[in-house]
């Protein structure tokens, strides 16, 4: 499950490994987190929460952020890699700018030289969609980069592919190789996008496409659900941690029947 970090907060870490662990295949967490003091003390605990409980962490970064402080937390990311015993993937998105080529060539710039600084985190490239008259980079814009860039890899977001095609598109041999994340959500059709998937969800058949060619194609890694955490049903904040998980229970039972 992904989830910005702040929603998560005030469940206790303790708390929320409990919940997790409730869920037959949720196997770990991933978290979008900023740069504060408080956000980054709960982190501390839920990691050594994961760790005591063998489960996964996974962090959604901010490409926005400044550069000085991307590498703080790339340097923090890569002390969490050496205490849970795997290099942690660290997903970014691309940088927004005026138009596409402008926006690629300022996604290179900052992540090229984030590169640079990793030794023991996994960096990822997410496609997103256009949204809201804003065009972004999808799969196919992003393509060229992840394939040449040998440190780089590719988180292969199946809810903007289905915003941004309305159908799921396979992926050559070359940019499926380069897959170290898969996230999944719905949107519905006022335009909100990171929704829950609950079995009647309009785009059930092409989610579900999705995971099979995931499945038949021997894809090893890890598959994120990454919904809204106020979107899922319930009165309370662990109601709908449970609601979320039971959604992550139902899509995952297709993909491994």
């Amino acid at each position: 499950m992904s989830v910005n970090i702040s929603k998560f907060m005030p469940i206790n870490p303790k708390r929320l490994v409990e919940l997790i662990k409730t869920s037959k295949y949720t196997k770990g967490v991933e978290v979008y987190f900023a740069y504060n003091e408080e956000e980054l003390k709960y982190l501390d605990d839920l990691v050594f929460e994961l760790k005591r409980n063998d489960l996964i962490l996974q962090v959604h970064g901010d490409v926005e952020l400044e550069y000085d402080k991307q590498v703080f937390l790339v340097r923090k990311l890569e002390e969490y890699s050496s205490y849970l015993g795997y290099p942690i993937i660290y997903t970014l998105h691309t940088i927004y700018d005026e138009d596409l080529d402008s926006s690629l060539s300022k996604t290179i710039d900052y992540i090229s030289n984030l590169l640079k600084e990793v030794n023991n985190v996994i960096v990822c490239l997410e496609n997103l969609n256009s949204v809201r008259g804003v065009r972004r980079l999808n799969k196919d814009g992003i393509r060229k980069y992840v394939l040449n860039d040998e440190k780089l890899f590719f988180t292969y977001d199946i809810g903007h592919v289905i915003a941004d095609y309305g159908e799921v598109t396979d992926l050559d041999n070359y940019m499926f190789e380069d897959i170290r994340n898969v996230h999944i959500h719905t949107h519905d059709d006022r335009g909100n996008d990171h929704m829950p998937i609950y079995e009647k969800d309009p785009h059930w058949n092409m989610i579900t496409k999705a995971l099979t060619f995931l499945k038949l194609n021997n894809y090893k890694y890890n598959i994120v659900y990454e919904y809204d955490l106020y979107a899922c049903y319930g009165d309370t904040l662990e109601e709908q941690v449970m609601d979320f998980l039971k959604s992550i229970d139902l899509v995952s039972q297709k993909y491994n029947d």
